[in-house]
């Protein structure tokens, strides 16, 4: 999973000019790694970290060019149940949605994704997402 710095200092990251460009980067340094480490590439799934030292406006372009990440040649994995540039999205009067809020969201973003091609997705609402993820499967097989 990609992450930028510690979550201490998440806070105090500078922004990204060109985001996807640099979790690529990053996630094809930590797997290539991997690799020579002894890792078999069949052991690895890719991770952009949604939400992990990126501020809110970094996730959407994530979100958008996901599918960039197919050029790495690994399975990847999508983690966006309840986050809070979701809550941010859906906003209302100034005030991001509450994490009890952000389900529809939530099903919204994890459906986009797997049309995207994520391979994996981890969520909090595990009926709902399946159920969706049944439906974007029939839209994409």
């Amino acid at each position: 999973m990609h992450m930028r710095a510690r979550p201490e200092e998440w806070s105090t990251q500078p922004r990204v000019a060109d985001i996807v460009t640099l979790v690529k980067r990053e996630l094809r340094e930590r797997a290539d790694a991997a690799l020579i480490a002894g890792m078999t590439r069949d052991r690895i799934v890719l991770d952009p970290g949604f939400g992990f030292g990126k501020n809110h406006e970094e996730n959407y372009p994530l979100l958008k060019n996901f599918d960039d990440f197919h050029q790495l040649r690994y399975p990847l994995l999508a983690a966006v149940s309840r986050k809070s540039f979701i809550g941010r999205a859906l906003a209302r009067n100034g005030k991001d949605a509450g994490v009890t809020d952000r389900l529809f969201g939530t099903l919204a973003t994890e459906t986009a994704l797997i049309l995207k091609g994520a391979h994996i997705i981890r969520t909090h609402d595990v009926k709902a997402c399946a159920d969706a993820a049944r439906i974007a499967d029939l839209v994409v097989s």
